[in-house]
């Protein structure tokens, strides 16, 4: 049988480890290194959840410019319809009172008017009302009674100098921007619901005024 060295680490190993002051050097650095493996740990997990959260917050930033940028497109599409909407009409009537001879109708007694000439009359009025009607969705209606605001140019104006707008702009964090999206989106969303509101009456009225044109043509 083998008798193992003096000089053998391990047996001087384990005549250190008997030493009370040298174990609990030991189980210190084994703890030190089980904290910092611990730490480095917990920092990728944090520096993980960090980029998710960045990620989360970008994509929530992305659908806000898109629902922003969509309110905005369905505006200008409001608006280019009336637009269509008034000078089509306005161009229809102006055809039927000059080409058909509905000028000259208001000249003879209502009692001798014929169906055509009803219809003709009736026609021009209702191709009248609806460019009005439409007329009304493209007119801008400006808000005076507003706070301050870091969207809509009123309330943007209610900031009493150039330096004040610029230092509440500075101010906001990222919480705050977002919510003033948030608001601006439902501001122009409302913007939306009254011009198609606006827009649906004018295109029934203009149709309604398209047919009494066209009977007017057949009879």
């Amino acid at each position: 049988m083998t008798t193992p060295r003096a000089s053998d680490p391990l047996l001087n190993l384990n005549a250190l480890s008997e030493d009370p002051l040298i174990r609990d050097q030991i189980e210190r650095g084994l703890a030190d290194v089980m904290a910092e493996q611990h730490a480095q740990e917990t920092a990728k997990g944090e520096k993980k959840k960090d980029k998710d959260k960045s990620a989360k917050e970008g994509r929530k930033n992305d659908l806000l410019k898109l629902i922003h940028e969509y309110q905005r497109r369905c505006i200008e599409f409001a608006d280019r319809k009336a637009t269509f909407i008034v000078f089509g009409a306005n161009a229809f009537a102006s055809f039927l009172d000059r080409s058909k001879g509905l000028k000259d109708v208001r000249e003879t007694p209502m009692a001798e008017w014929t169906a055509k000439m009803i219809t003709g009359e009736i026609a021009i009025a209702v191709l009248a009302l609806a460019g009005f009607t439409a007329l009304w969705v493209i007119i801008p209606r400006i808000a005076r009674k507003v706070p301050k605001g870091a969207i809509y140019w009123e309330a943007i104006r209610k900031y009493e100098t150039q330096d004040d707008w610029v230092k509440a702009m500075a101010d906001f964090t990222e919480e705050d921007t977002q919510r003033i999206v948030l608001r601006g989106i439902y501001d122009l969303a409302g913007i939306n619901v009254r011009k198609y509101r606006m827009l649906q009456v004018a295109t029934w009225i203009g149709g309604i005024g398209m047919g009494m044109a066209l009977a007017h043509i057949a009879l």
